[in-house]
């Protein structure tokens, strides 16, 4: 099972995959609770939640990983930093709009967090029975996506956002070449429906 957590603009996920729950991200400051409660709402005991995995470190979607007070966080090493200090990764930003609006000051980018102590680093591979962490870099250096095989499904973090027309490149990303590599690499994977953190999720209408 994957279940979306709508958080404003942003979404977490809960997976249920054999017999495990996990947590992946945790969406901006405020919302642990809410979290929680919607961990609670589809029948599920929140204290048997194994881990969180961070799709990487921009303050959207570490914003609430303090408040959850979760045991283990499970992030990229170039993510770390941001978890341990509280303050989630400045975004580098392609559009006009975008750097007005930060320019204003965007509450969900520069707000101080609680800090995590103790998060523990991501590598590729299986991290639990059915679930495999791809590294993919591009929309920033930690960033990665989470295959469920199971289910034939891939969460991608910010590495693409949906649309009703399929799935596009982010206009926040650090690295176009890389991200376009990253998009290539998990088109290896038999993936049936893509979940994305901003947007539509569905099946995988890949980008050109």
């Amino acid at each position: 099972m994957i279940h979306e957590i709508n958080l404003r603009f942003v979404k977490a996920f809960l997976l249920d995959v054999r017999g495990k729950l996990i947590l992946v991200d945790s969406g901006t400051r405020g919302n642990g609770a809410r979290i929680l409660e919607e961990v609670r709402r589809v029948g599920k005991d929140p204290k048997r939640i194994e881990a969180v995995i961070y799709t990487h470190s921009h303050g959207d979607h570490i914003g609430s990983a303090g408040e959850l007070r979760l045991s283990r966080n499970l992030i990229h090493e170039n993510g770390i930093k941001y978890l341990t200090n509280g303050m989630g990764r400045k975004p580098v930003l392609h559009s006009s709009l975008l750097k007005l609006a930060f320019a204003l000051g965007s509450p969900f980018f520069n707000s101080k967090l609680t800090p995590v102590f103790g998060a523990e680093p991501l590598k590729e591979g299986e991290v639990f029975p059915g679930v495999i962490v791809i590294y993919t870099p591009g929309h920033t250096d930690d960033s990665i996506s989470i295959y469920v095989e199971d289910e034939k499904a891939l969460l991608v973090g910010d590495m693409l956002q949906g649309t009703k027309n399929g799935l596009r490149l982010p206009l926040i990303y650090e690295d176009l070449e890389q991200l376009r590599k990253s998009v290539e690499k998990v088109k290896q994977f038999k993936v049936e429906r893509v979940y994305v953190s901003h947007g539509i999720s569905g099946p995988p209408r890949w980008p050109l």
